[in-house]
């Protein structure tokens, strides 16, 4: 067997600019890992694999978790090297070793049922054979493991991540899915696999799942997919409740497979119960404190708002009328002052949140919603808040919104 190293190559760093005005370069070769294969009875053929070392691997005599990364291959390996580095500089991430399988027959491989687009033969069970009888065992044997290990995969090996969870909960120890889910005449085959696997609960004790997907992805634009994984998601922390850790996240400003998925499932697996404990707590409490400002504004209670707001916060807001955007920004202050009680009332349900929080003491909030006066929809609105944790409470710092009529034809 024989390893070859694998270089990223960075042309054109640049030294400094020349008296004559040129631009000065110089190439510069940074390891990322080496190559390396197995030979597979259960597949019968070779699986090349990208392999990736902590830095201090051999000097340290430690052990490590390992990463198996699906759709292998050396952008892949480099944006999670790359990410865990951003991690590990914040001491949310721990070193690891990262083996990235590179695709020989993605969709054969990935696929346990057949489908339109995917006429099979589907071998996913063999592919998770061949991961956990030949690549884990070769793995724990040439490498230094704690025995952490954590499967990510992205698409439709996103798809095969969710069935090796249902198939081979204690295989991993954490699964991280990103624009994961099933295709739609998959979902009998799906859910009744997740019925068999929750049969057995025990199974799943301890695991850490992290799934993720864009509400604008093309591969899903009727948002069948994640419907799904909504639907799956009550069923499974439902089922399995706090025997698990689980996180089912969506993003609004990305396509498909958002860019920070693998970047929040790794803290999300390596977070700490009590930070993880302490993180849930802030994100309900600063939802629920923006479900009660809507429900406020809609029912025109200004002495439920007033305590919602730091002095002198601001509020904001765009509106588009025939054609035209209108803005107007006010204080807290005036803004009440300037409110009518008797105001024609509105709800204004939210559709999805999209929440960051930064140290538990400052939380940006995006909230997709629709308006509707006396149960008609008049617009679609996008709300954003900025929260400022004062004595152990959040209170909003800031309040704004776009709203776009919405027409019925």
């Amino acid at each position: 067997m024989k390893n070859t190293n694998i270089n990223c190559l960075f042309l054109l760093i640049l030294l400094g600019w020349s008296k004559s005005g040129s631009l000065l370069a110089q190439d510069v070769s940074i390891k990322i890992g080496f190559q390396d294969s197995i030979h597979s009875e259960i597949l019968r053929e070779n699986r090349k694999l990208l392999i990736h070392l902590p830095v201090d691997y051999h000097p340290s005599g430690q052990s490590y978790p390992v990463l198996y990364l699906l759709d292998g291959s050396e952008s892949g390996l480099f944006n999670a090297i790359s990410d865990l580095r951003r991690l590990q500089s914040r001491n949310l991430a721990p070193e690891m070793i990262i083996v990235a399988i590179e695709n020989t027959d993605r969709n054969r491989d990935m696929m346990p049922v057949v489908a339109n687009g995917y006429p099979g033969p589907p071998r996913a069970e063999d592919f998770l054979s061949f991961i956990e009888k030949e690549l884990i065992p070769s793995i724990e044997k040439t490498y230094r493991t704690n025995g952490q290990r954590i499967l990510k995969g992205q698409s439709l090996s996103g798809l095969f991540t969710l069935y090796a969870l249902l198939t081979k909960p204690t295989l991993f120890e954490a699964y991280i899915g990103h624009s994961a889910g099933w295709f739609e005449e998959s979902n009998a085959y799906f859910l009744d696999l997740s019925e068999k696997a929750f049969q057995k609960p025990a199974d799943f004790e301890g695991r850490k799942i992290f799934l993720a997907n864009s509400l604008n992805d093309p591969y899903d634009a009727d948002r069948v997919i994640h419907k799904q994984l909504a639907d799956f998601s009550e069923l499974i922390k439902s089922r399995l409740g706090e025997r698990i850790s689980y996180k089912y996240v969506t993003y609004a400003d990305y396509g498909h497979v958002p860019y920070p998925g693998f970047y929040d499932g790794i803290k999300f697996i390596f977070e700490s119960e009590e930070n993880r404990l302490s993180a849930e707590s802030d994100e309900s409490a600063v939802k629920k404190l923006v479900e009660s400002f809507l429900i406020a504004v809609g029912n025109g209670d200004l002495e439920a708002i007033e305590p919602m707001f730091l002095p002198r916060a601001t509020i904001g807001g765009a509106s588009l009328r025939e054609g035209k955007w209108n803005t107007f920004t006010t204080t807290i202050e005036d803004y009440l002052a300037s409110k009518n009680e008797n105001a024609t009332r509105f709800t204004e349900p939210v559709s999805n949140y999209t929440i960051h929080i930064s140290e538990g003491q400052l939380a940006f909030v995006k909230a997709d919603a629709i308006l509707y006066r006396e149960g008609k929809a008049q617009s679609h609105n996008m709300d954003y808040f900025t929260l400022l944790k004062e004595n152990g409470t959040w209170k909003f710092l800031s309040a704004a919104y776009t709203a776009k009529p919405i027409i019925i034809k």
